[in-house]
Parts: structure tokens; C-alpha cells; sequence
């Protein structure tokens, strides 16, 4: 995960940047003091929960991607999403940016949320959001499942495709400024499933979003799976 996202770290920012609808959203469903921001990238979102009053601790794997986030004044901590158990306890957990698939299985991805509960003190929220999936297995066509929209502005184009490998992974390919070609495997999570899990650990008041705008999710239209739960 992090070779892929040092490879586009300097153009991050230009790719993923944090939008109005991102801040009214956490704006509206956090409480408490203190957030754990999983896969914080370059700290945008740290940073804006910060302004708001939040004490908030940020990790990363990528080095450039903390780099980046460091040249704004704002930490990221080098640390593994599995660890996170040896970190203290959060009124909110934050884990966006399809940060979960990147997990090597299904087995890790369980893992993490079992931790992310016991991380989570009496009533906290854990906030996650990924692609919805569904939308391009149900579109597959021999390997290939589909493109990713694409991302394009005056500072960058981000191209991003998904094919089906023989052992059910995502090969996430990319290509950004049309020179630079990348790839990663992903894990494959549904929404379904996900939820089966968190109920299975003891989350409560689950909530499934198709965007941050909180429109209903659909399986078969949204783009993204946004779930927001309770300890």
C-alpha cells in the first residue's frame, strides 16, 4: 500500500482534496474529543478536525504521503492500521479514503475492526468509507470491472481501472499524467458483509450513506459505502 500512494504523493492533494461536503459531514457526526484518523495521507482532513476543537491522532503507512503532510505542519505518525491496539482509547475513529480494502484479507479486515472497537470508549463512532464494490462486480466483463471516474484538473488526471485477479483481489491499476503507471491489490469488501461483522463485534446503530451528502446507499448506483456505527 504505501509504494503505491508514495508514487502519487505529490499530487495527492490535487487528487483527493477534502471537500465541503466532507467537513459538514464530520461536522454533523462526531462527538466527543478525541479521533484516531486512520490512513490520513497528507492531513487534510486531520487538519480540519483539529480547527474544530478535536485532539486528533493521525496515522499513515506511506512516508511520502507523511512527508507531505509535515511540510503543512501537521503530524502523521508511521504506524500499521492493525496496531492500533496499542494506542490509547478515542471518542471517534475515522478510517476514509478506500483505506480499508487495502488490508491483504478479509481475515485482516475483521481484525481491524474487532480493535477499532476495543480503541473506541463507551458510545464512540467508527466512520468508515470505501468503494462500494457491488456496483462493479455487477458490471464484470471477463476480468475487467470497470473505471473508476476520472479525477482531471488543471494540476493533475488520475486515471484508475479495476480487473478481477484468479484469487479474487482487485488489481487496482492507475495511471497518473499519463506517464506514471501504478498497481495494487485490493480486498474486496461488501456492504453486507461489513455489516454482518460489525454486528457480530457489538457495534450498534449502524448507518449506511452512498456519499458524504448522506443520500441512501444503493448497491447497484452509489459510487462509495460510507458506515457510520456506535460502540
Amino acid at each position: 500500500m504505501s509504494q503505491f500512494y508514495n508514487c502519487i504523493a505529490e499530487k495527492y492533494d490535487y487528487i483527493f482534496p477534502l471537500s465541503p461536503a466532507h467537513q459538514t459531514f464530520f461536522a454533523d457526526e462526531l462527538q466527543g474529543h478525541t479521533i484516531l484518523d486512520v490512513g490520513a495521507a497528507t492531513g487534510n482532513l486531520t487538519a480540519y478536525l483539529s480547527s474544530q476543537g478535536y485532539e486528533v491522532t493521525a496515522i499513515d503507512l506511506s512516508e511520502r504521503l507523511i512527508a507531505k503532510a509535515a511540510e503543512k505542519g501537521i503530524t502523521v505518525q508511521q504506524r500499521d492500521m492493525l496496531t492500533i491496539d496499542e494506542l490509547s482509547t478515542f471518542d471517534n475513529i475515522v478510517c476514509i479514503g478506500n483505506t480499508l480494502p487495502h488490508l491483504d484479507s478479509k481475515a485482516s479486515v475483521q481484525l481491524f475492526l474487532q480493535k477499532a472497537y476495543g480503541q473506541l470508549t463507551q458510545g464512540g463512532k467508527l466512520v468508515l468509507q470505501l468503494v462500494n464494490f457491488e456496483k462493479y462486480f455487477a458490471q464484470q466483463q471477463d476480468d475487467y470491472l470497470g473505471n473508476l471516474p476520472l479525477i482531471v484538473n488543471d494540476k493533475v488526471k488520475f486515471e484508475r481501472f479495476y480487473y478481477l485477479n484468479e484469487e479474487g483481489k482487485i488489481r487496482f491499476k492507475t495511471i497518473l499524467d499519463d506517464t506514471i503507471e501504478n498497481e495494487e491489490l485490493l480486498q474486496p469488501i461488501f456492504a453486507d458483509e461489513l455489516t454482518q461483522w460489525l454486528t457480530q463485534i457489538g457495534f450498534q446503530a449502524i448507518n449506511l450513506y452512498g456519499n458524504f451528502k448522506k443520500d441512501p446507499f444503493d448497491k447497484e448506483k452509489s459510487m462509495a459505502l460510507i458506515i457510520i456505527a456506535e460502540k
